[in-house]
């Protein structure tokens, strides 16, 4: 697990990076976009994805720099990192989906950067050891401070 420890910080910084973008990009388009007159960003559902995003975004953030931290001080991070590199992955995928649907049907358009946002996420669920796998982890690494 030695080296998982060391480079799932950095997978988890990458799916902040991209879950950021995503919420950038859906908040700038809801500022944009009007129907019925009016922003979108002041619509209730819509606002309430983006603080939703923005929760979980920085969540994720403090998680992947205490795992980083715990690196740079010549600690043993399996728990940690497992659980940043999971967290982050996990909100990166759901923050890039609910920017697709703030953009609603260009969500889906390739002119629009939100797209591959989302088929990008999902490879931080997959490497360096999928969400599952982490999981598992995480457990086994409570079980032993028990």
């Amino acid at each position: 697990m030695g080296a998982f420890d060391r480079t799932r910080p950095s997978v988890g910084a990458g799916a902040v990076g991209l879950a950021q973008r995503a919420m950038d990009e859906a908040a700038k388009y809801s500022l944009e976009r009007k129907t019925m007159g009016v922003a979108i960003i002041n619509h209730q559902s819509v606002s309430q994805m983006l603080a939703d995003m923005a929760i979980g975004i920085e969540a994720s953030r403090l998680l992947v720099l205490k795992s980083a931290w715990e690196v740079d001080q010549g600690m043993r991070n399996t728990y940690l990192a497992s659980i940043a590199k999971c967290l982050a992955a996990d909100v990166a995928n759901k923050t890039a989906t609910d920017a697709v649907q703030i953009f609603g049907g260009n969500g889906f358009n390739t002119e629009y950067p939100v797209e591959k946002l989302l088929r990008d996420a999902k490879i931080y669920q997959i490497y360096e050891g999928t969400a599952q796998i982490q999981r598992l982890i995480i457990a086994r690494q409570m079980i032993q401070k028990l």
